[in-house]
């Protein structure tokens, strides 16, 4: 993956995703803030936020991070994933973040984090319940869902980092068809040079493999894969490390009725049954945890 077209691989992608897309509309029923800024990088640290109409107090709030192979994606790509998502009770952050190749690791995470901050300073604007607070993400998203989490419950882990990172605690997280793992078994950057960089650094190595880090506190978490899925082998092991280090995980395979291809990121399908059914199994997950 070291040596593949960035320019041609993100407008194919764009094409099968405003395909996928075509046709929706967005929901009447959201009260809708659209392209805030949080940060310093124009517009890739801007994000949309929705809460359903007639909202006057807090609610449970869910942070989505995008997938893209850390190369490619943005809020508009999920925009009618996460209204949905904000349909069922939710106050809902959809955000942009530096992508390579123009921006290396840990862009991202210093992205989310400086994101949560500005939750944290401005919460009383946009019935963000900090108290509640839920981590989606997908892809690639879903491996940084995973080490933010990580940084977030494991003061000794986010030592290694040199931001500070923001006290926020997420009481579950949805990680979908993620790409964990990341140097356990091969080099750190030998999928992603193009995100690490070409020299794996000292600073680098105490960081990865994040599983390595997962503690009893890490969040409960609810694993998605599918049957055609390129990352599914990927789910259960991250799954089963998590419940042996006592944290409440569980994974969930989805398939179509009709035994067709469910593919990488199907939940992302908002014309999909199947979609539906794994991202309402998800919001009830994070309901249970609502005291």
């Amino acid at each position: 993956m070291q040596n593949f077209d960035i320019p041609t691989m993100r407008s194919q992608i764009r094409a099968s995703d405003e395909q996928r897309d075509a046709g929706l509309t967005e929901p009447d029923t959201l009260e809708m803030f659209k392209n805030l800024s949080y940060g310093p990088h124009g517009v890739e640290n801007t994000f949309d936020l929705y809460y359903p109409k007639g909202t006057n107090t807090c609610l449970p709030t869910i942070i989505n991070i995008h997938g893209g192979g850390f190369f490619y994606g943005d809020k508009e790509l999920y925009r009618f994933y996460t209204m949905y998502l904000a349909t069922q009770g939710f106050t809902v952050v959809n955000f942009n973040y530096r992508l390579a190749p123009k921006h290396h690791y840990p862009a991202p995470l210093e992205d989310t984090n400086t994101l949560m901050n500005w939750l944290i300073e401005n919460v009383e604007n946009y019935y963000v319940d900090l108290d509640h607070l839920f981590l989606v993400g997908d892809s690639a998203g879903a491996q940084l869902a995973e080490q933010y989490a990580t940084l977030t419950s494991n003061s000794t882990y986010a030592q290694n980092f040199s931001f500070p990172v923001a006290t926020v605690h997420f009481k579950a997280v949805a990680l979908n068809c993620g790409a964990y793992f990341i140097g356990q078994d091969t080099p750190i950057n030998q999928d992603f040079s193009y995100y690490f960089g070409e020299t794996i650094t000292p600073t680098l190595e105490k960081q990865f493999p994040v599983e390595a880090y997962i503690t009893a506190n890490f969040p409960p978490a609810f694993v998605t894969t599918a049957t055609h899925d390129f990352l599914k082998d990927l789910a259960q092991p991250l799954t089963d490390l998590l419940n042996e280090k006592g944290v409440k995980a569980h994974c969930q395979l989805y398939a179509s009725p009709d035994y067709s291809e469910l593919g990488h990121v199907f939940h992302l399908n908002q014309k999909s049954d199947i979609a539906k059914q794994c991202n309402d199994e998800e919001m009830a997950f994070f309901k249970d945890f609502l005291a």
